[in-house]
């Protein structure tokens, strides 16, 4: 029986020998992060070192080391990303006084699922919950991301506590209670491997959002 080769990282072109310019320094470091993503999710956090990183890259370690000096930098860009992703996607009429706080939070927390529940996301979140127990640095990156989500739901709530006016003691608090139930129900789906439908998505965020403002004057 013909023994199976193991996965190779896909070599990048040469890079031109010579310091980078300074415009091409972002397409550098996206590049890199898109070779370290690959390692990390073909191989494992643990098992990618920087020197594979550079190979693959086609880049000397100097070069590497320079823009980013550890793994843990690459996989925080890698994390930022995500997050930048779903900023971008945000709809255009997002803070617009017309919307309602339900109308926002159903917005945000559908298009951060989405996301989180696409292929490219799911890799990185399989492999923290993988790795995190030996390597620190990927729950930190992890925490960082969350705690964006529940800085943004906290912004929304201020918002429409002082628009709406109802009081709240803690916007922050609250948007820790929301952003939680929404994390364990994508572990839970993360975990069991179940597909979810689109539909299935929307009505489960919907329900969410119902229940979280059902309690409003407890915030």
């Amino acid at each position: 029986m013909r023994k199976k080769t193991p996965p190779r990282l896909r070599l990048q072109p040469r890079r031109p020998r010579g310091r980078p310019k300074t415009g091409d320094v972002e397409a550098l470091e996206s590049r890199l992060a898109a070779v370290a993503r690959q390692a990390f999710v073909l191989n494992g956090y643990g098992a990618t070192s920087m020197n594979a990183i550079a190979k693959s890259a086609r880049v000397s370690k100097n070069t590497l080391y320079t823009r980013f000096p550890s793994k843990a930098s690459l996989f925080q860009l890698i994390v930022a990303g995500q997050i930048a992703s779903v900023i971008e996607e945000l709809p255009s009429a997002f803070e617009e006084h017309a919307e309602s706080l339900g109308d926002q939070l159903r917005a945000y927390v559908d298009l951060a699922l989405r996301k989180s529940l696409s292929k490219d996301v799911l890799e990185i979140n399989r492999l923290i919950m993988g790795e995190s127990y030996q390597f620190p640095e990927l729950g930190e990156a992890a925490r960082a991301r969350f705690q964006t989500g529940i800085q943004r739901v906290a912004h929304l709530i201020k918002v429409h506590a002082e628009r709406d006016r109802i009081p709240c003691r803690s916007a922050t608090a609250a948007a820790e209670v929301f952003m939680y139930s929404v994390y364990g129900w994508y572990t839970f789906v993360v975990v069991t491997g179940r597909p979810v439908t689109d539909r299935e998505r929307t009505a489960w965020v919907g329900n969410a959002v119902s229940a979280f403002l059902a309690s409003r004057s407890t915030w």
